[in-house]
């Protein structure tokens, strides 16, 4: 490559300053952080990390983060840190959750960010795995074994000093005690965990946090103060231009409750039909439902019975599939649908209903709804003249309704309005001096910006005669670098543990396939290892990686140099075998003969281990090229039809996939 002339090397230098704002107040100051720069910063190679400001973006606007998972994921394939990537698939987790494509398993990134766990052993994955775990567990309405793991998540994140992983585990475990009606509790962990967001000014999680607090006061049926908090939920959710739909889910949920007890209902319509229209992009069951429950209740309320059964009927559906083994969730559908029953003047089927969702929440000690359904059971029971059981459950609710609607409710409001509202409101007006003192400091950097002109005026100069001698010693080591370069490019191609080529190398290969190799075409075939995860479950991780090596050098052994095998991912290998049509059906017995013939060897012990393959035939490289898609569908069918069978097979596809 040829030097080039000094002049061409100032154009060049100085469009790379201003295109990328070296000269700008705003890189010359020390910039803004996100929340979780503190901590996560010393973990990655500079405090301003694209990874940490792809975390923090995936919370605060996941829509405008997927934007950059393409080029964040390039970035990652030509070579990140451990810290980078965890923060990489944790951004990927929320991403998700947030936009609820069914498409996409997220089970997928937790195993991503377990293998970089366990390689790396950094303790803050660990945390924030189990606090993932934990969250799962939540939306199961696993409450209890989900506050082992939140108390584990807390007391790693205060050895490790990682405030906001501390902060949050705090807020859900507060979550947890007001599911409980521990007032106390949840009110002394709220108040810890609004410390540290404010002091790093997370404006989601601010938003989160005041809006579980509205929820406290909506369980208490204190819809003023409830009212209010959940207007300042939305301010500081506004005010901050966030965008994202499970948080804005539960801030209308919430809203459309208070609106319907303080008889608002052109309003309360209006943050209904919002929080099903936001749940649905969500991948939360537990907000979907329950947005679903308050959908029905609002038609109830309107007279309207059928589209009322019709959203109850919907909840218990979605209930049923996803909702959990302890039943809450179901619980919750099939009280609205004993409401609808109800309404409807059915009185078995919402006597039935109402049974069945008392005896979940009198399991789980949910008495905020043991009251209310005793009162309902009361009611249905007076409708159909049973005035011996009417009676039984109005002394349960009013016997209930006391206890927990007045001694625990006014010795609790006392001790919100004395102790937290107080602290709050300081901790309002510290952020508003805050944000008094950054508009003062923007305009001095505004003022300095000229002076800032003028000296990096004259390091243009410096810096462009430093880079001509720069670049002119740096030449003479091109060929050095040229030799890195190539041997990187064939270690991004390999599986490190199996020494097989990877997705990257095939996705590569198939667009330019050697055509002579495949002038009779070739066999695509995709091959499962029967109940691998049993290696791991039983005999450890270590077990599992000495089955892959073991079949990599079986299927390595059954092909040719022309022959690519790939391992695609986990326990799934693809090869691409040139050969006949004629030849399909015997090419994949040797391959099922070579890996089931004879037991691996194991540090373990010897073990028999079996495949499940499907395969498509291809007649041209040009088709496998083109037509690669639709053949790995075909492929990937065919294996799914011998797993249904009973797996330990072959099934070649006859798919035509001319084109």
């Amino acid at each position: 490559m040829p030097i080039p002339s000094p002049f061409k090397v100032l154009i060049v230098a100085l469009f790379f300053i201003l295109s990328n704002g070296l000269l700008s107040p705003a890189v010359l100051a020390a910039g803004s952080k996100t929340p979780y720069q503190c901590y996560l910063s010393t973990k990655v190679n500079s405090a301003d990390n694209a990874y940490i400001k792809y975390y923090s973006l995936s919370l605060d606007n996941p829509y405008l983060a997927d934007e950059q998972t393409v080029a964040l994921q390039r970035r990652i394939d030509d070579g990140a840190s451990d810290n980078e990537q965890a923060l990489y698939w944790l951004a990927r987790y929320n991403i998700e959750q947030a936009e609820g494509r069914t498409e996409i398993d997220i089970a997928f990134f937790i195993e991503q960010l377990e293998l970089i766990a366990k390689r790396s052993g950094e303790a803050w994955i660990h945390a924030e795995i189990m606090f993932l775990d934990a969250l799962a567990l939540m939306e199961q309405r696993e409450y209890a074994l989900a506050q082992v793991k939140l108390e584990s998540v807390k007391l790693s994140a205060e050895q490790m000093g990682y405030q906001i992983l501390l902060a949050r585990s705090l807020k859900w475990l507060a979550n947890i005690d007001v599911e409980r009606s521990n007032y106390h509790e949840a009110l002394d962990k709220y108040q810890q965990a609004y410390e540290i967001f404010s002091a790093r000014s997370d404006d989601q999680q601010l938003a989160r946090l005041l809006s579980n607090i509205s929820s406290v006061y909506i369980n208490m049926e204190e819809w003023d103060i409830a009212s209010q908090y959940s207007q300042r939920a939305f301010e500081r959710y506004g005010k901050s231009a966030l965008n994202n739909a499970y948080i804005a889910a539960i801030l209308h949920i919430n809203a459309g409750v208070i609106d319907k007890f303080l008889g608002n209902e052109a309003q309360r319509k209006f943050h209904v039909d919002k929080a099903v229209k936001l749940s649905a992009k969500t991948r939360s069951i537990r907000i979907k439902t329950i947005a679903l429950v308050n959908l029905s209740a609002y038609y109830l309320d309107r007279g309207d019975e059928p589209a009322a059964m019709n959203a109850a009927e919907r909840c218990l559906s979605m209930a049923r599939r996803f909702g959990g083994k302890n039943g809450i969730t179901v619980a919750n559908c099939h009280e609205s649908l004993s409401e609808a029953f109800y309404s409807s003047q059915r009185t078995e089927q919402a006597l039935y209903y109402a049974k069945m969702a008392l005896s979940v929440y009198e399991a789980n000690h949910f008495q905020h709804r043991m009251i209310y359904l005793y009162e309902l059971m009361a009611k249905i029971y007076e409708s159909v003249g049973d005035y011996q059981q009417a009676l039984a459950y109005y002394k349960k609710y009013s016997d209930l309704g006391k206890s927990y609607l007045f001694d625990i409710r006014r010795k609790e409001l006392f001790d919100m309005q004395e102790r937290y509202d107080t602290h709050v409101k300081e901790k309002e007006i510290q952020l508003l001096k805050a944000e008094n003192a950054l508009t003062n400091s923007r305009l001095a950097e505004k003022k300095a910006s000229e002076n800032m002109l003028k000296l990096g005026t004259a390091l243009i100069i410096i810096l462009l005669y430093w880079l001509y001698r720069r670049y002119s010693m740096l030449n003479k080591d091109k060929q050095v670098l040229e030799r890195s370069n190539a041997q990187l490019v064939t270690q991004s191609n390999k599986d490190p543990l199996t020494m097989l080529h990877n997705r990257r190398f095939l996705e590569r290969w198939l667009k330019e396939p050697p055509v002579a190799d495949y002038c009779h075409g070739g066999l695509v075939v995709v091959i499962d290892i029967d109940h691998f995860k049993q290696f791991n479950d039983h005999y450890g991780h270590n077990v599992g990686d000495e089955v892959l090596v073991e079949m990599a050098k079986r299927l390595k052994s059954v092909v040719r140099h022309q022959d690519v095998v790939v391992r695609w991912g986990g326990e799934e290998f693809i090869m691409v075998v040139a050969c006949r049509e004629s030849e399909s059906e015997r090419l994949l017995q040797r391959i099922l003969r070579q890996i089931t013939g004879t037991e691996f060897m194991l540090s373990c012990g010897d073990y028999p281990v079996t495949v499940s393959m499907g395969g498509i035939f291809t007649p041209s490289a040009k088709q496998l090229s083109q037509d690669w898609v639709s053949l790995l569908i075909e492929a990937d069918r065919a294996l799914y039809q011998v797993k249904a069978s009973g797996r330990n097979g072959y099934r070649l596809s006859t798919c035509s996939t001319s084109s």
